[in-house]
């Protein structure tokens, strides 16, 4: 069938009526397909997040604990909890009520646990308690000496140059066993001073004694007591 002039514009017109009316069908329906999609993500994240805050609100994280010899245990709750600004006040005093240290000793280095009940569960933690910290210091020792008459002195104070204090006095060990083993025997002898982790060397002379019309005086090996000055020359 063949078409005139005038059918052929009547055709085209139809057909491009068509066109422009699916156009805008499609994109009517793309926009709105947008904005629904936009909406439900919108809804999930927002439920999502008020999930995880309320989630956040009533657990229990409690810390490890670490303070030092002879320190006294904390009592305010809030030490014990990884996140106590997320826990409401309420919640904090009943956490507080089943706080339970009692298994600590404070005077002993050591790992020790504590509990905190809560309605029906019991939540475990670490208190840790670290060896006090001596005070830093060095030491020198004195040269001492004595004859083979003398006796031996065990106060550590006698053998170092320093003032001490009584905390780092009880902290060392002083040992005297070479010079105690050669009381008897002129010569010269080692004896050390342990604190904090380090050793301290001194020497300590045993000498044969002098004997003066008075006293004894002792004098070094290679030397003998001027009777004038009363000293070893």
């Amino acid at each position: 069938m063949k078409l005139n002039s005038k059918e052929y514009v009547i055709l085209s017109i139809v057909i491009a009526a068509w066109g422009v009316i699916f156009i805008t069908s499609g994109t009517i329906m793309s926009q709105s397909k947008k904005t629904v999609v936009k909406k439900v993500y919108n809804v999930d994240v927002q439920a999502e997040q008020i999930s995880q805050i309320q989630l956040k609100k009533n657990e229990v994280l409690l810390k490890e604990v670490t303070i030092e010899e002879g320190t006294p245990i904390s009592t305010n709750i809030k030490d014990y909890l990884e996140n106590p600004d997320q826990i409401t006040e309420e919640m904090l005093k009943e956490l507080a009520e089943g706080l339970d240290t009692s298994k600590v000793n404070v005077n002993q280095p050591g790992t020790y646990p504590y509990k905190i009940k809560y309605k029906k569960k019991v939540y475990e933690g670490k208190i840790i308690v670290k060896a006090k910290e001596l005070p830093k210091i060095t030491i020198t020792l004195k040269e001492k000496r004595m004859p083979t008459t003398g006796s031996i002195s065990r106060n550590i104070r006698d053998y170092i140059n320093e003032e001490i204090s009584d905390e780092v006095y009880n902290n060392m060990i002083l040992d005297l066993r070479e010079v105690i083993a050669h009381q008897k025997i002129p010569g010269r002898y080692k004896y050390s001073i342990i604190y904090n982790d380090v050793t301290y060397y001194g020497d300590f002379i045993i000498m044969e004694p002098v004997e003066t019309n008075t006293t004894a005086v002792a004098c070094p090996s290679g030397t003998t007591l001027n009777p004038v000055t009363n000293k070893c020359e």
